[in-house]
């Protein structure tokens, strides 16, 4: 008799437990549904705002509208404070997003491009914008080239090339869902200015491995690295 007390009280305390256990997962749930169903205030393009535009003059051009935070590019302006001296970079459309990456400094050009060497060739990659510094990158800006592969199920990174040149950014063209409607795409496209056989080396490393971008230091070591494995940095 005792032992059926026992077994019944068991089973009430776990079927309390799991009960609490599902509450908070359904709860948990919810909170993470609802996070992204929030919305923030963005500045929207009501017209087409040519490339050279100041965001000075970004007013007649402009709308504030509350978006999902799901569906918000990459540092997305609330005004135009953060622009006032800057210059966009290239058209951005009706309905697009006005996003800090679309705008350099005025002396950059006023397509956001720079002046490239003649014996280099300029190289496009569309990146997400972890691997892009959260997309504080600005043409004229010099970056290190990380490329990450995966050869005889041995995992590699190397820093394969250094002080390369950005002579263009901009936010990638929005992506078709499988309704035809339109999103913002996260991604940017970043122009390298770098030579033939190193930009080959690139678009392999785009197109088979992984390729992250990281700001040069102003001072300090330029060279690039070995090839890192798992034994390099566990031992």
């Amino acid at each position: 008799m005792q032992r059926r007390i026992i077994a019944a009280v068991a089973a009430v305390v776990l079927a309390g437990i799991g009960a609490v256990l599902l509450y908070t997962y359904v709860n948990s749930a919810d909170a993470r549904a609802m996070a992204n169903m929030e919305t923030t205030e963005v500045l929207v393009a009501t017209k087409t705002i040519p490339s050279g535009t100041s965001g000075a003059s970004l007013t007649p051009f402009v709308e504030t509208k509350q978006l999902p935070r799901v569906a918000v590019g990459p540092n997305p302006l609330t005004d135009t404070t953060a622009v006032t001296d800057l210059v966009t970079t290239t058209d951005i459309q009706a309905g697009e997003q006005v996003l800090l990456s679309r705008f350099a400094e005025p002396n950059v050009t006023s397509t956001g491009e720079v002046d490239v060497p003649t014996d280099l060739m300029q190289l496009t990659v569309q990146l997400e914008p972890k691997r892009v510094i959260g997309t504080n990158l600005k043409a004229g800006d010099k970056v290190g080239v990380f490329i990450s592969i995966e050869a005889n199920q041995v995992a590699l990174t190397k820093l394969a090339f250094r002080d390369v040149l950005v002579s263009r950014i901009q936010g990638a063209p929005n992506v078709a869902d499988g309704n035809g409607d339109t999103a913002p795409s996260a991604d940017v496209l970043v122009t390298l200015a770098i030579t033939p056989k190193d930009a080959t080396a690139i678009v392999w490393g785009h197109e088979f491995g992984k390729v992250y971008l990281g700001l040069e230091p102003k001072d300090g070591d330029h060279d690039t690295t070995n090839l890192i494995r798992v034994k390099d940095l566990f031992g």
